[in-house]
């Protein structure tokens, strides 16, 4: 159920090996994700936030599709496809790399697992990359692979994760860096985990093909977590909009570039090769990008009020000033918080980077 509504299952909205651990656990709402279930509720949203940040919690993402592209081509496929300098990539790294279209919009924000240089697996947020891969792939004649595969993803999250994983795997596990992935043997199967996940509360994430292992291995985590009350749970909204983390879809879509979102810096335009909409970003960046996306907190009314998903129009003076979008109230700042995009003429004369009591919303369409 999501919002008072029940998802009607299909061939088309998937579920997962964990979805009916997910129930046991006592899931209240899912999204859907890359036509997969996602939870995102399971207690309640703030209780949920609590625990994450005080104790470790075990999540399904296996909505976090995983594409692959190998062969002797393959790294100069995917230097054409993201905007990341990729020259000097390694194995054993993880990249957050952002993707654009021709036009320099953004088509999704990965996460690249290095596996060697003729051998990548691509991580994709709530948007479909296999295609768009494939047909680059074909139409320039890379001759790469492209598969769309069948690796699930698991995700350990939070203060304790690290004391967690080591029981299960050894201590050598805590010598992985941020951005960094090992391979790991479970009941003979070969995984990977990377300390990579959708939260700032320090966690890893398993990748792995064997549902039946999988369960063996969600089972263990669960059994193992004991200790240090683990629960199973979901990305927080919460959490993420208090620790800046973007989801697209919601902060940035195919309309808005690298620059526009906070994401510059993941986008290198000084590179010495050719990629897709290299030519339109440096057009753009010569004349000046003219958006950019900041922080938002406001009073209103109280912590009660609902979520707000969608994007709401900011107004100064009866005059629309920009967008704002995943506003949730916050614990930790005692107000609500979320995400402003607007002009970067508009922000100049509003001196403040918060904007507290400067912008009103226009409820009219929130029931």
């Amino acid at each position: 159920m999501s919002n008072g509504f029940f998802i009607s299952k299909s061939n088309r909205i998937r579920s997962t090996p964990f979805s009916s651990r997910n129930e046991l656990a006592g899931v209240k709402n899912y999204t859907v994700y890359n036509n997969t279930l996602l939870p995102t509720i399971f207690k309640s949203l703030k209780d949920d936030y609590y625990h994450l940040i005080e104790n470790v919690q075990l999540w399904d993402v296996c909505c976090q599709k995983v594409i692959e592209v190998k062969g002797r081509k393959s790294l100069s496929l995917m230097q054409y496809l993201f905007c990341r300098d990729f020259s000097n990539i390694s194995s054993g790294k993880a990249y957050y790399a952002p993707i654009v279209n021709f036009g320099g919009g953004l088509l999704n924000d990965p996460v690249v697992f290095c596996i060697d240089n003729d051998h990548f697996l691509i991580s994709i947020s709530d948007s479909d990359l296999f295609n768009w891969i494939s047909a680059i792939n074909h139409s320039k004649e890379f001759h790469a692979e492209v598969n769309e595969t069948d690796i699930l993803t698991i995700a350990i999250q939070g203060p304790k994760s690290e004391k967690l994983i080591s029981k299960i795997f050894g201590d050598e596990i805590k010598s992985i860096k941020f951005f960094n992935f090992q391979n790991f043997s479970f009941n003979k199967e070969n995984l990977i985990i990377s300390k990579t996940g959708f939260s700032k509360q320090s966690g890893y994430e398993i990748l792995l093909t064997n549902p039946k292992n999988g369960k063996l291995l969600w089972d263990l985590i669960i059994e193992k977590g004991e200790e240090f009350n683990i629960r199973v749970g979901c990305p927080n909204m919460i959490e993420r909009v208090e620790n800046d983390l973007l989801s697209y879809g919601n902060e940035m879509t195919n309309k808005d570039t690298p620059y526009d979102c906070g994401l510059g810096k993941f986008c290198n335009l000084d590179t010495d090769y050719d990629f897709i909409g290299k030519s339109t970003l440096l057009k753009q960046k010569k004349e000046g990008f003219e958006k950019d996306i900041f922080k938002i907190q406001f009073d209103f009314i109280s912590e009660n009020k609902q979520v707000f998903y969608d994007n709401l129009p900011v107004f100064k003076e009866d005059v629309k000033i920009g967008r704002a979008t995943s506003i949730v109230w916050s614990p930790k700042h005692f107000k609500y918080v979320g995400f402003f995009i607007a002009s970067k003429n508009i922000m100049n004369n509003l001196n403040d980077y918060y904007i507290l009591d400067k912008v009103n919303f226009d409820l009219s369409n929130i029931t």
